[in-house]
């Protein structure tokens, strides 16, 4: 839905008081994600983007990059295909020194993109155990592909102005108005308008070492690969039981009223019921593919610490998140070398749960493109 300008915005929303704020950004959501399905869904990394733009500035480039550029343009304006990014990528666009590079970069996204992201990590992994959980409580949901995505300006998360010199009904209409508004506000805008005052630095570098040492510590405890993944597994599973504690006791409300208050106690019960259901979800291949974020992070890094002489770079990091985007919502994953390597192991077993295309030769990528929009 498209409301030509503010004031029909504004009167749209004010007849429609029933619609909170929440649903009205739920229906927007499916109705993107539903937009979005309907197309191959091709996910590149930065190094992609970069030689994406060099093509496009008739910089020298790797071979096939003009013809992988001209194959996307193509297919994107015929509605077949679309190259969405996600929250990891904006980082990165956003540590490019160069305001022109940067901006350039930008547009070419708004171009192949068409505004879309997938919604941030942290949101995307509450959105897979929230759906988890809800499908096998035998509620009706929506594909969870139709769930994940959003527009650029929300690529962090959603916020909504709070006015509070106006009654609440109004503050709701402003709410749902300024939510339509950033919804069309494209990339190379929201770039030109932050500069370079970019004020999130990476954390990245630290996590990387302290992995790295913790690698290095557990070391000689490793005995197979599968018992790396378990570890692995098993961690980012700990931190989504609280998650998954929340939406039992949010389902709880909602079908016996607002007066249930467990205890403490009670609720350390739920969370280590939830993290029982989620370690023996992903013994299944339906488990792993609905908490397909976490999956991917796990196998790897196990495939990391299986590999005792790598070490993990704060670039290494990006690369990670990239893969569990790409993987988990997209038909094909334009990454570079080394990750390409890494997901190919014969360990990791992507194919089995990932129908995703990975390639990381551009002139592999282009032919490939071409094929789908013939």
């Amino acid at each position: 839905m498209t409301l030509p300008n503010l004031a029909d915005r504004f009167a749209f929303h004010r007849a429609t008081p029933q619609i909170t704020i929440d649903e009205y950004e739920r229906r927007r959501v499916i109705e993107l994600g539903e937009w979005v399905v309907a197309r191959d869904r091709i996910y590149l990394d930065k190094c992609f983007w970069i030689h994406l733009r060099a093509a496009r500035s008739l910089a020298p480039t790797p071979p096939g990059a003009s013809d992988l550029l001209d194959a996307l343009v193509a297919g994107v304006s015929s509605g077949q295909l679309v190259c969405p990014i996600s929250d990891v990528l904006f980082l990165e666009l956003m540590k490019q020194s160069d305001p022109a590079t940067r901006g350039a970069t930008a547009e070419l996204i708004d171009e192949l993109s068409c505004g879309i992201t997938l919604s941030s990590e942290p949101t995307r992994v509450a959105t897979e155990v929230a759906h988890f959980l809800h499908a096998n409580a035998g509620h009706r949901v929506h594909p969870l592909e139709h769930l994940v995505w959003t527009k650029v300006p929300y690529i962090l998360g959603v916020q909504h102005p709070v006015a509070t010199a106006f009654p609440e009904h109004e503050q709701v209409v402003i709410q749902k108005a300024f939510f339509d508004h950033l919804w069309e506000i494209p990339l190379s805008t929201m770039v030109r308008t932050i500069g370079n005052s970019w004020p999130l630095p990476s954390q990245f570098v630290d996590i990387a070492d302290r992995l790295n040492r913790d690698n290095a510590a557990h070391a000689s405890e490793m005995k197979s690969f599968s018992q790396v993944y378990r570890d692995e597994i098993n961690g980012v599973l700990e931190l989504a039981a609280p998650i998954a504690a929340d939406v039992l006791h949010d389902m709880a409300v909602k079908a016996l009223g607002p007066d249930i208050q467990p205890s403490e106690e009670e609720r350390e019960g739920v969370r280590r019921q939830c993290l029982g259901l989620l370690r023996a979800a992903v013994r299944k291949p339906a488990g792993r593919r609905a908490l397909r974020t976490l999956q991917v992070g796990a196998l790897l890094h196990a495939a990391l610490r299986w590999n005792r002489t790598q070490k993990l770079n704060a670039n290494d990091m990006f690369d990670f998140h990239h893969a569990g985007a790409g993987l988990g919502y997209c038909d094909a994953l334009l990454t570079d070398g080394p990750m390409h390597a890494l997901l190919m192991q014969r360990n990791l077993a992507v194919e089995r749960d990932f129908p995703c295309r990975v390639m990381s030769s551009v002139e592999e990528a282009a032919t490939w493109v071409q094929h789908r929009i013939a």
